[in-house]
């Protein structure tokens, strides 16, 4: 994460030390500086190029924040596309996320090398990922993304918290969500084309930065782009999300809260997913005339198959329970060609040699 997104949560604001609870340990560190929190040297490439490039667009940030907490002034439209696209990056761009992304990939790397010894082939060690590799191949989906201007259509609101409740983040703080496909529908797996799409980012203790699809959701103004937080059990709503996404460390702002922070971390363990990934293998098992049907197996099960079929999918958590200020909008809709939920923005983003038909549904 880069600096200047802890320096809100620093002690004293001053962007040198931060409190911090490392959730492995289960214990807290008050004072921990800030550049040992910060993204690790090279870790976007040794030429230095794309760190260049990142460190631009947090400077433009970084400036964004700043006008935020001096004056609450209002989001233009250069604004509300940073911080969409910001938020987006981040959600791309962390340690963690890499971690993440090399553990998929080599999941997937394990099967097929698997089956390329099953049909006696010797399986090419080039193929295998590495870190590096992982990390280009997200940065590769973050400029397609900000390019097809995915996010264009979702609205940014500013949550300003007036409660006696803090704001945390955490080592891998930008928030993908859906309370309408999670709650209403049950679905765990969408991308950013989905309807009901949730972005949430903490933007320091006592401002977060909430993107939404509005034809889903309603979220009631107390100013334009403003939206007045008083109940501290939304706070903590808006929280567990960082709670169910940390991996080694949650950072607070007040040293007297790590009580508090390490007591509700706990209480969010059951919602942490086991894996974020669900790698899936099946082999053919009938053909008919219009359909063919695959049996699931384990990898072992399915590696000396001729036909196989795989599928690699993103499984979202479900949070106890969703911020009061996020309302369901009436008549809130998408729309479906049969396999996912799209936003009407998004509609055009499958290419098909055929006609697709999309209908919508509430």
């Amino acid at each position: 994460m880069p600096k200047a997104h802890f320096k809100p949560f620093s002690v004293e604001g001053g962007g040198h030390a931060v409190n911090m609870y490392l959730t492995a340990q289960d214990r807290a560190v008050f004072g921990a500086p800030v550049k040992g929190q910060c993204s690790r040297p090279y870790l976007y490439g040794k030429d230095g190029q794309l760190e260049r490039l990142l460190s631009q667009i947090e400077g433009r940030y970084s400036g964004v924040i700043g006008r935020l907490a001096a004056d609450h002034s209002g989001l233009d439209d250069t604004d509300r596309w940073l911080l969409r696209y910001f938020t987006l990056l981040q959600s791309h761009r962390t340690a963690e996320q890499i971690e993440r992304g090399f553990a998929r990939m080599w999941e997937m790397a394990s099967f097929f090398r698997m089956a390329e010894e099953r049909h006696g082939n010797e399986w090419d060690a080039r193929q295998d990922p590495t870190r590096e590799r992982v990390m280009v191949e997200l940065m590769l989906s973050f400029s397609e993304q900000m390019q097809e201007r995915v996010l264009d259509d979702l609205k940014v609101a500013i949550v300003r918290n007036r409660s006696n409740r803090d704001f945390v983040t955490s080592d891998d703080p930008a928030v993908t969500t859906n309370r309408w496909l999670l709650q209403r529908r049950s679905i765990k797996t969408f991308g950013s084309n989905a309807a009901g799409l949730v972005l949430l980012m903490p933007l320091g203790p006592r401002f977060l930065a909430l993107i939404y699809d509005p034809a889903v959701y309603s979220v009631s103004a107390s100013s334009p782009g403003w939206v007045d937080l008083d109940r501290a059990s939304d706070v903590q709503a808006f929280n567990v999300h960082q709670y169910m996404r940390a991996i080694s460390a949650i950072y607070f702002r007040r040293e007297e809260d790590a009580p508090l922070v390490a007591a509700e971390f706990k209480a969010a363990r059951e919602h942490r997913p086991d894996r974020w990934d669900r790698f899936t293998v099946a082999k053919k098992a009938d053909e008919g005339v219009t359909h063919t049907r695959y049996d699931v197996g384990t990898p072992d099960e399915i590696a000396g198959e001729d036909a196989i079929m795989f599928h690699l999918a993103r499984e979202w958590p479900t949070p106890p329970r969703w911020p009061s200020i996020l309302k369901y909008r009436h008549g809130a809709h998408g729309f479906t060609n049969g396999r996912t939920i799209v936003r009407r923005a998004r509609i055009h983003d499958f290419v098909s040699d055929k006609p697709i038909t999309y209908r919508r549904v509430g």
